[in-house]
């Protein structure tokens, strides 16, 4: 077995011949075994003795590649001529006087870098080392062997980076602060991040930023061409010109004009786009075509057809591209290009019934169509079967962060790994795999998603699948790489428990658009939820930060406490406003308690940001600063914290008697009070009920429980109240026979009674089958009866995933099951009380019609009916995108669409079958025609079901 020691002895060749790039990254990697090992690797010099050396190269640039080629030590025709692959190959005795070596040969510039970062990461050094300061652990009696032996493929996708967007007030502060600009010196951080992230594209920042003038000068552009990184514009910037540089550049006396449009200003436009592709023409870039209004609005107004706008478009594009073969190459071949179909682009592109859009344009030809998503991480449309082998082929612009409609999200990372993988992986096989590129908005916070987003596009065999579960398994992975010198497995299993937490309360609500009405205060423990959730990361955050030793404060706050405890603190502050609120609406007095738990969190919230901003000596300080509060517009203009109401106790004592889940309650006084009835015992897994004595007054009241039922059981009976006192009811149902009626009363001593009947069953249910109480039936979509497959396809769990957890999807993905005579299909069966209607609602996730302006068909069919098929686009005559439905899905995380079934009495069954692509089902919802179920965001929990082996249904 060959193996090479990474001790004191440790050498690196250097080449002249070497691409300047490659050799900066290698210094990097020295850095990095330093890190680890204490030790500084040494410079080879050819001919000297040397125990173990570290060779590496770029084929045919490389003269020791090429003796170890020719002395059958090396077989670079498995790398030569193929795009960013390596071979990493231990050997021995590479040559004379050198005992053992680590050869790493890149087919190019980039594949020769990705292998001397794998080495690196095979030290267990992170991708992050410099990005968060994440500090490898120190090994002693480092080596490898050639087990470690590889060559590589080719990356699953061709172009793979990120775009800085949004970019003010955050990342813009944090760059001035340390780099006194977003100049060549902050981009050199930002390629070096990008490269280990195993990306090699780059949208660059451009709100109020020229990539191509701040270097100073080209510096930026020549250092990326330097260290490999292919250089693009966003997608209303062409040419290689930022969108801000025209606004610097225009004037009456300007060789470009002093007006952005191609009708009146053609000349100046056509001179500024030349003299754009003419200045970065040596470098490798991906050009943007096309052509868009002024910070990123439509090219034409309003009142402009869309024949208009297309035929504007095709003579843009016309003039672009003879401006390319001009200047660059006169086969356009030859030249990467990319249009971004996003925002109204897309429609010009499709065109509609009356007029013809770009596609099949010949000046299309050989461009990459890039697709976008709908702005919050669900694509939009994909490659149709008509356009499948468009020469150029496909991309996706993706966004984890957003400053525009439906809302902006530009705080913390708000990405959860299983909407992208879900998505992207679908991308991936409709055919989009020429460029993907996400908008991270800042950066900072967006670690874990632009990770996950970036290793998806470069391996998406390892990474993508049908099984949503390979999230979990990165998240592990991700962890350990970050935290594994931090923290024993204990500690770091906390820590991906808190991850995945954290951005679960995300997927259900981003946090600029909480509120305190988003989780009802009361109905179905989903506000409980939220706050248990909030409450044990921030405990397991803050325990977890009293172990971090110094040196890894830095990583240990940027990558975990700041995103998690920020949000988790968010979440509380809003539950407790919406907890004040209602309190206050009844003259509770533990309002006034809660009021003052809200602004405990309101300060918090500026000292998780501040702690943030200071830790590392302030190395983070500007990434904090996004507003993210309080959101009533679609971006933070007119945001707003909670309002904090206080009440006033009457002046005697008062009782309120309540449900714990309930807004309704009792004060057992003569006149206005009502008896309640307590049904939930009637659910067979409901042997308790929860309910509260409260105060309505600064002076406490005692009170007293008696009941004449045996069966009743009460956690306390008597004592006394100033806030809140939380009773537990229960009943044991092995005791009973058949439906029982007993009641309580509660006793205000001196004040009054109030009177509560509870309705109880025991626990017999039918099996296996979801039964009805309350008037409803919920399932997971997760827990169907069986599932049929065809020759075609089939439906498959995805866990983690949604709102609740799970969902089922069919696959293959790219099959359209509407036209298909049988179709796979799942089975669902429940038990109605009653014969009659039924409202039914299918809660989907809010994904998008996969094509342009023919809707997204879901089908069912109840009790062996005829298969029913509902287009989920509500107003299919008009664009999706920018619609009412696009707004309220965007937000909620949720598409729900419900029609009306009629059920029998007793048993029933509900099919779900294959329709259109995209369409993943998370919970099915049945309720009785006439009655309104309780407000709330998430919906009712699931319906009881016995199963098999269930002897008993108690719980």
């Amino acid at each position: 077995m060959s193996k090479v020691s990474f001790d004191n002895r440790l050498m690196f060749t250097y080449e002249s011949k070497s691409f300047p790039g490659v050799n900066k990254v290698a210094a990097l990697v020295r850095q990095d075994l330093f890190l680890v090992t204490g030790f500084h690797a040494g410079e080879y010099t050819r001919g000297c003795k040397c125990r173990n050396l570290i060779i590496f190269g770029t084929v045919d640039r490389s003269d020791y590649l090429k003796e170890l080629e020719d002395n059958g030590l090396l077989d670079l025709d498995e790398v030569r001529g193929r795009w960013e692959v390596y071979s990493f190959q231990v050997i021995d005795a590479p040559m004379e006087g050198v005992d053992h070596a680590l050869v790493i040969a890149g087919s190019d510039k980039r594949g020769t870098i990705y292998g001397l970062f794998h080495l690196s990461e095979l030290l267990g050094v992170s991708p992050l080392v410099n990005w968060n300061h994440v500090i490898p652990k120190k090994r002693k009696n480092v080596s490898l062997t050639d087990e470690v032996n590889v060559v590589t493929k080719e990356p699953s996708v061709r172009y793979r980076g990120f775009f800085i967007n949004d970019e003010w007030p955050a990342f813009g502060n944090w760059a001035m602060e340390h780099f006194g600009g977003i100049n060549a010196m902050c981009y050199e951080r930002i390629f070096e991040l990008l490269l280990r992230l195993k990306g090699n594209y780059l949208w660059p920042a451009m709100w109020n930023s020229n990539f191509s003038m701040d270097g100073p000068g080209l510096e930026s552009a020549r250092l990326a061409d330097e260290y490999g990184v292919v250089m693009s514009t966003s997608h209303h910037e062409p040419c290689m010109r930022s969108g801000e540089e025209y606004r610097l550049l225009r004037g009456e006396n300007s060789l470009y004009g002093d007006d952005w449009s191609f009708v009146n200003n053609r000349d100046g436009i056509t001179r500024f786009w030349r003299d754009g592709l003419l200045r970065n023409k040596s470098f490798e870039n991906v050009i943007t075509l096309g052509m868009r209004g002024e910070r990123d609005s439509k090219i034409l107004g309003e009142d402009a057809s869309l024949e208009d706008n297309i035929d504007l478009l095709r003579d843009v594009l016309k003039t672009q591209n003879d401006l390319i073969r001009e200047t660059i190459d006169i086969d356009l071949d030859k030249v990467p290009r990319q249009i971004v179909l996003f925002s109204e682009v897309e429609e010009f592109f499709y065109g509609d019934d009356k007029t013809k859009g770009l596609m099949g344009d010949p000046e299309l030809e050989g461009v990459t169509l890039m697709l976008s998503d709908n702005n919050v991480g669900y694509t939009r449309t994909l490659p149709s079967k008509e356009i499948a082998d468009h020469p150029g082929g496909f991309g996706m612009y993706y966004h984890m962060d957003m400053h525009g409609g439906p809302y902006s999200f530009k705080w913390i990372g708000a990405t959860y790994l299983p909407r992208v993988w879900e998505q992207m992986t679908a991308a991936y096989e409709f055919g989009v795999r020429q460029i993907w590129v996400v908008n991270v908005g800042d950066i900072g916070t967006q670690e874990l998603g632009l990770s996950y987003f970036l290793d998806l596009a470069y391996d998406i065999e390892k990474w993508g699948g049908t099984d949503a579960a390979i999230t979990q398994e990165y998240v592990d992975n991700w962890a350990e790489r970050q935290f594994g010198a931090m923290l024993p497995l204990s500690g770091r299993n906390k820590i991906k428990k808190i991850i995945w937490d954290y951005t679960s309360l995300l997927e259900k609500r981003r946090h600029e658009i909480m509120n305190p009405y988003v989780y009802d205060p009361l109905h179905y423990g989903e506000a409980d939820m939220v706050l248990a959730t909030s409450n044990e990361i921030l405990k397991e955050a803050a325990a977890l930060k009293k172990k971090i030793q110094e040196q890894d404060m830095s990583a240990f706050i940027s990558l975990l406490y700041y995103p998690s405890c920020g949000t988790a603190n968010l979440m509380k502050m809003w539950i407790l406003a919406g907890r004040n609120m209602f309190y206050a609406s009844q003259n509770r007095v533990e309002a006034n308690i809660v009021a003052d738990e809200l602004d405990v969190c309101v300060r918090a919230d500026a000292e998780i940001i501040d702690e943030y901003e200071t830790v590392d000596d302030g190395y983070y300080k500007g990434f904090g600063k996004s507003e993210h509060v309080g959101f009533i517009n679609w971006n933070e203009e007119d945001n707003r914290y909670p309002v904090r109401h206080l009440v006033y106790g009457a002046n005697s004592p008062r009782m309120l008697v309540a449900r714990a889940d309930d807004e309704h309650y009792m004060t057992g006084l003569e006149w206005c009070d009502k008896p309640q009835t307590w049904s939930n015992m009637l659910r067979p897994d409901v042997s308790s009920i929860q309910f509260d004595l409260i105060s309505g007054s600064d002076k406490p009241f005692r009170y007293r429980i008696r009941t004449d039922c045996s069966w009743l059981n009460f956690s306390k009976t008597e004592g006394e109240v100033s806030v809140r006192e939380r009773i537990t009811l229960s009943v044991d149902k092995a005791l009973l026979t058949d439906k029982a009626t007993g009641t309580f009363t509660v006793e205000s001593i001196g004040f009054g009674t109030a009177h509560v009947t509870v309705l109880v069953a025991p626990p017999k249910a039918p099996e296996g089958m979801f039964v009805e109480s309350d008037g409803y039936i919920c399932m997971e979509a997760e827990h169907f009866a069986e599932s049929e497959d065809t020759s075609k396809g089939c439906f498959k769990v995805l866990k983690p995933y949604g709102r609740t957890g799970s969902a089922i999807k069919a696959f293959p993905v790219i099959h359209d099951f509407t036209g298909d005579k049988k179709k796979p299909s799942v089975t669902y069966r429940f038990y109605t009380r009653d014969e009659g209607d039924y409202d039914l609602t299918f809660d989907l996730a809010p994904t998008t019609p996969v094509t342009f302006k023919e809707g997204q068909y879901l089908s069912y069919s109840v009790n062996g009916g005829k298969i029913q098929t509902v287009n989920t686009v509500r107003e299919p005559d008009k664009e999706f995108f920018f619609s009412k439905q696009w707004r309220e899905e965007a937000r909620d995380s949720v598409k729900k669409v419900s029609v009306s079934v009629k059920c029998k009495k007793g048993e029933n069954t509900l099919k779900f079958y294959g329709a259109s692509q995209g369409i993943v089902l998370e919970r099915v919802l049945l309720v009785r025609s006439g009655i309104e179920l309780p407000k709330s965001y998430l919906g009712p929990r699931e319906s009881y079901i016995r199963l098999e082996d269930e002897s008993s249904s108690e719980s």
